[in-house]
């Protein structure tokens, strides 16, 4: 047994990594409802009178996103690519050299 076992994602992958036909299930999620499916299942059976009340302990903005979905975050500054700025704590006492420490530059 001098062998390496082959593993699973090698033998059933395709060479663009999408699994090909007829593989093993993974194993990845269990089986049965999800929570998602489970809460949608929960507030559907709900009368409409205990839907108003359920809405009603909740927060109002909890109940706008909802309803509308979360708001768009712009993680992107208005299209602009934002450039983290390093923390180096030898800069704050001097110790450091401040060339050693500059951000590379993107060619």
């Amino acid at each position: 047994m001098s062998e390496e076992p082959v593993k699973v994602e090698e033998k059933w992958r395709n060479p663009d990594g999408t699994l090909k036909e007829g593989h093993p299930p993974l194993g990845n999620r269990p089986k049965g409802k999800t929570m998602k499916e489970f809460a949608r299942e929960f507030l559907m059976s709900m009368s409409d009178e205990d839907k108003i009340k359920f809405l009603n302990s909740l927060s109002k903005d909890i109940v706008w996103k909802m309803a509308e979905g979360n708001p768009q975050t712009d993680i992107t500054s208005g299209g602009k690519e934002i450039n983290p700025v390093p923390i180096y704590g030898g800069l704050s006492t001097g110790n450091s050299d401040q060339k050693d420490i500059q951000p590379e530059k993107k060619d």
